[in-house]
């Protein structure tokens, strides 16, 4: 998976339903590159399906996290794209202090977040990382329409 991968799968992450004319004009290629590598995408397994998210599906997604990222050098953009095009990576917050990046992950069980964590680990960039997983939510805010909006894009 090379850059233009990267950037169509976190365009594809945060709108599943557009167009391969719109993907095309924002990653500055032809359609019929978008469609082959979309295409090969597929094939390779990366990209598994296309779906809708439904709101009851963040209730299906149990394993919460908050994952304290440290950057190598100068290498936050290109981290940040890696990380955008993980479908468990929920949010991407920069950060100061120790860690250049806080990242919310959400996976459906245990063995889905250690695999998720062991991708993160591999990002070439990344130097270290530091997880939290979420047991409860004591207090939080009222969970709107717009957070869902916020969260997908």
């Amino acid at each position: 998976m090379d850059d233009l991968d990267t950037r169509l799968i976190s365009l594809l992450r945060h709108d599943g339903r557009r167009s391969v004319s719109d993907l095309a004009i924002d990653l500055r290629v032809s359609r019929a590159t978008v469609r082959s590598r979309m295409e090969k995408l597929v094939e390779t397994g990366e990209i598994l399906g296309f779906t809708a998210v439904l709101r009851d599906d963040w209730r299906d997604l149990p394993i919460r996290a908050v994952t304290l990222v440290h950057v190598d050098g100068r290498n936050t953009d290109p981290v940040s794209k890696a990380l955008a095009a993980m479908t468990e990576v929920r949010a991407i917050h920069s950060t100061n202090g120790k860690w250049d990046l806080v990242l919310e992950i959400a996976t459906r069980d245990l063995e889905a977040f250690d695999d998720a964590l062991h991708r993160i680990r591999l990002i070439e960039g990344i130097a270290g990382t530091e997880t939290n997983i979420l047991l409860s939510t004591r207090k939080g805010p009222a969970v709107s329409v717009d957070h869902f909006k916020d969260a997908l894009g």
